[in-house]
């Protein structure tokens, strides 16, 4: 009797899992669907650029994926080694007219302005380090799954 009883509750588990998957799974095509009503559209995402500072060639990467720390942007030395070859984080400071300004900083220094166009297709500009000298900045998108907000 005790077998039978719970042959009998694995099979209404067992059908109840099942319908359960299937509504999932059905609500979830319904929701992904391209012609969804209830669709919003993704925004943000990656762009990896690849160019250089000056003589100096560089990868960038734009980060803004809406969770977390939200728009992240920075980039790495391909040719000499800095920041011990991690990636420099690079801070938003303000627009300037067709520009933005970003500071670098390096172990809690501010040690260099980057004042650039960037663009989901490429990056133009200037960079300028501590120590006064100004490296003209140019790169190109390699890479991206960005969405336009």
């Amino acid at each position: 009797m005790i077998r039978k009883t719970i042959f009998c509750l694995m099979l209404l588990l067992g059908c109840f899992c099942t319908q359960t998957t299937a509504l999932a799974n059905n609500f979830i095509e319904n929701e992904s669907s391209p012609n969804s009503p209830h669709e919003e559209a993704l925004q943000g995402g990656y762009i990896n650029y690849e160019g250089t500072i000056g003589p100096y060639k560089v990868d960038f990467t734009f980060l803004n994926l809406h969770m977390g720390n939200g728009i992240e942007f920075y980039y790495t030395y391909k040719t000499i080694t800095v920041n011990k070859g991690q990636p420099i984080q690079l801070h938003f400071q303000k627009n300037k007219g067709d520009y933005q300004i970003w500071y670098e900083y390096i172990n809690g220094k501010h040690t260099g302005t980057f004042t650039i166009q960037r663009t989901l297709e490429k990056i133009t500009g200037t960079f300028k380090n501590s120590k006064g000298k100004t490296f003209k900045v140019k790169a190109h998108v390699v890479d991206t799954n960005y969405v336009e907000e």
